[in-house]
């Protein structure tokens, strides 16, 4: 069934004032010998005045009624938070000054034409005096009219003077200027002629997120599939952006510098765009720095650059990672320079899978390059209705190792690990470790230590993943040293 559309209400007041006034003006000379009163009388030129004005005056206002009604409904039609002020402000200046000429020449019969042509003088004088504000008025009701931004929207207007661009938060449109609350917490006034006769940015249309980018220089020696993967792990560790939006590394170019990375990604909006950048500028030099590189500089600067051609597979990185972990603190450091020579390399593709849960595995996995997510399928209802469901337990960034746990107890995989994107991981087998275990069994009853306060840490960490549901039981020091030598086939102490 369709629906009717809505009418504009007329207004009963104003129309009742004017038809009232209009009806005693017409009909009074004849009321007037009824009543005996006498022509141009101080009653009846009080009568014929007040009718006649009430009269002029209830139609200027029904007709600003009628124009605000107008605007009500445009900006319903627009979604728009209020009807233009600006708009309703002019009609009421217009409507009541046509009446106040319509009541000096119709109802005390004045000389308006005379009136009329001085005043077309004095408002031209005025006109070429004010014409900055009547332009700056005048812009304010095609904004108002318009709405190309609205109140909270976060704009940027040029100065015109070749100055830096202004950008804030709009607070206020009124007639003559729109104010700006900037980042600072300073306030701008901007003149509405200035702002309808330049440029301006809303960033808050049609939506408040949108895309921005932050550039970066690398060695043209880094080969670039290595410096995307490298950076877009750098977007990927930062929980600021929009995760609905996907973010990209893209080549600008290349110049003295080196080559230029964009590193494009979605902020929600303009409030928060500074302190999105600052956690991607921070990511990013964190992951430069732990993949061995530094950003790079002019050409003709004479500055100290690390050769990054004899490193090209990350065995380099490898090693000096391995000295880095808790986990391997027990080690000397020719052992570790042993162990980084005999793990292997692998590149993971993005969206592949390194294990799932449940595999069996007798190996431990080094990042050095990459984002992983770690997940499981764990039961979300205890009791007879119990389903289960994958839950994302944990993110894994450079300079973390996993898979220590079923290398050292020979256990089944306990989680699944995928690939956000491209990965280098660094593989050690079991059969590579069994060697040192057996010639020195002091490092048996370390390295459970050290797994023990590792699975502490790991539990407190994804607890919040994995609430409501039952957190699984911490492994003891003592329960780690029997799988490990039990594993290894280990002597007993």
């Amino acid at each position: 069934m369709p629906v009717p559309a809505r009418r504009l209400p007329v207004p009963l007041l104003p129309t009742a004032v004017t038809c009232t006034g209009f009806l005693i003006q017409s009909f009074w000379p004849g009321l007037r010998p009824r009543l005996g009163l006498a022509p141009d009388s101080v009653i009846d030129d009080a009568i014929t005045v007040v009718a006649g004005s009430a009269g002029w005056l209830g139609l200027a206002w029904l007709g600003v009624c009628v124009v605000d009604g107008l605007l009500r409904r445009l900006a319903e039609a627009h979604h728009a938070p209020a009807a233009p002020r600006l708009v309703s402000d002019l009609a009421r200046v217009v409507f009541f000054g046509l009446a106040a000429v319509a009541v000096a020449g119709f109802v005390l019969h004045l000389p308006v034409t005379g009136l009329l042509a001085t005043s077309g003088v004095l408002i031209a004088v005025l006109g070429f005096a004010l014409r900055g504000v009547l332009s700056d008025v005048f812009s304010g009701i095609a904004i108002n009219v318009e709405h190309p931004y609205r109140l909270g929207d976060w704009l940027q207007v040029g100065t015109g003077a070749g100055g830096p661009p202004v950008t804030g938060r709009v607070v206020e449109v009124n007639w003559r200027s729109t104010r700006l609350m900037t980042n600072d917490g300073t306030i701008v006034v901007m003149p509405n002629g200035l702002i309808a006769a330049s440029r301006f940015v809303n960033y808050s249309m049609p939506e408040p997120s949108y895309r921005t980018s932050l550039r970066v220089h690398l060695d043209p020696a880094v080969p670039v599939e290595r410096a995307r993967r490298i950076l877009t792990t750098a977007l990927l560790s930062v929980d600021h952006l929009l995760a609905d939006h996907p973010s990209d590394v893209v080549v600008e170019g290349v110049d003295e510098a080196g080559v230029c990375y964009v590193l494009r990604f979605w902020v929600p909006d303009f409030g928060s765009e500074i302190l999105c950048r600052d956690a991607v500028a921070a990511a990013m030099m964190n992951t430069i720095h732990h993949a061995g590189l530094s950003v790079a500089v002019p050409r003709r600067s004479v500055v100290s650059l690390r050769n990054i051609r004899h490193d090209a597979e990350g065995f380099g990185l490898c090693r000096h990672m391995l000295r880095t972990i808790d986990l391997f603190q027990a080690f000397t450091p020719a052992e570790l320079d042993d162990l980084a020579g005999r793990m292997m390399r692998r590149c993971v593709p993005a969206g592949a899978t390194v294990f799932r849960q449940g595999d069996p595995g007798t190996s431990l996995f080094l990042l050095t390059e990459g984002v992983l997510e770690v997940s499981a399928t764990v039961r979300t209802i205890a009791g007879p209705a119990a389903s289960v469901a994958p839950v994302v337990l944990d993110r894994m960034r450079p300079g973390d190792i996993f898979g220590e746990m079923a290398l050292l107890t020979g256990e089944p995989r306990s989680a699944t690990v995928v690939a956000l994107c491209e990965a280098v991981i660094f593989e050690l087998s079991g059969e590579h470790l069994r060697p040192m275990l057996q010639d020195r069994a002091e490092l048996a009853e370390r390295l459970s230590e050290l797994m023990a306060d590792r699975a502490q840490r790991n539990a407190e960490k994804r607890a919040s993943a994995l609430k409501p549901m039952p957190a699984a039981p911490i492994p003891q020091h003592h329960d780690l040293l029997h799988r490990l030598r039990r594993f290894f086939a280990l002597p007993e102490a």
